[in-house]
C-alpha cells in the first residue's frame, strides 16, 4: 500500500483519521473513550490520526492495537466510507471508515478505552456522537457512501449530515 498523500488533496491543516467497524455475531465492537481530543465518555470504534508515511490500513491496525490491544486481520479490511467532518463551517477531519475482523487478542480495558461488544440497535447508537447515529448503522450493515457532517462546534452541536455516492 502507498502512504496516503492528504496534503496534495486537502491542505496541511485538516487531519486524516481512520475508524474501524468490527462486527461479530451480530454485535459491534465499541469502546467508551477515556481520553482524547474529542469524545471522552462516548462510544466509538477504534481508530485515530494518520501518522506521516503511514497507509490508512496501517493507521487503523496501529490505532486498534494501541487503543484495544487486539490485532485486526489486514485481509479483512474493507473501506465502506469516507466522511468529512466540519466544525463552524471549516473542514476539520477526514475519516476513512473500514469494516474489519479481529485476528487475535482479548478485550480488556486500556488507558484509552473500555471496550465491549454491543448489539446493533438504537440503545447502542444513542451512546455515540450525535452524527454517528446517522451514519454508523449504515456503515455497519455494509452500505458504502461518502458523507459531509456539519457541527457548529468541534464534535458538538450537530447540525446536519449529507450523504453522497461512494467513490472508492
Amino acid at each position: 500500500m502507498i502512504p496516503y498523500d492528504w496534503k496534495s488533496q486537502l491542505g496541511e491543516t485538516m487531519k486524516i483519521a481512520t475508524l474501524g467497524i468490527v462486527l461479530k455475531d451480530g454485535n459491534i465492537l465499541l469502546g467508551e473513550k477515556k481520553k482524547g481530543e474529542i469524545g471522552t465518555g462516548v462510544l466509538s470504534g477504534p481508530g485515530g490520526k494518520l501518522e506521516p508515511g503511514e497507509t490508512l490500513e496501517e493507521c487503523l491496525i496501529r490505532e486498534t492495537r494501541e487503543e484495544l490491544e487486539i490485532e485486526l486481520d489486514p485481509a479483512s479490511l474493507e473501506q465502506v466510507s469516507v466522511i468529512d467532518f466540519y466544525a463552524a463551517g471549516e473542514i476539520d477531519f477526514r475519516v476513512h471508515i473500514y469494516r474489519a475482523e479481529v485476528l487475535s487478542g482479548d478485550l480488556h480495558e486500556t488507558a484509552d478505552m473500555i471496550p465491549a461488544w454491543y448489539p446493533l440497535d438504537d440503545a447502542t447508537f444513542n451512546r455515540t456522537f450525535e452524527s454517528d447515529r446517522h451514519w454508523l448503522p449504515r456503515a455497519a450493515h455494509g452500505e458504502k457512501f461518502r458523507a459531509n457532517v456539519y457541527y457548529l462546534d468541534r464534535a458538538r452541536n450537530f447540525d446536519r449530515i449529507e450523504f453522497l455516492p461512494f467513490i472508492g
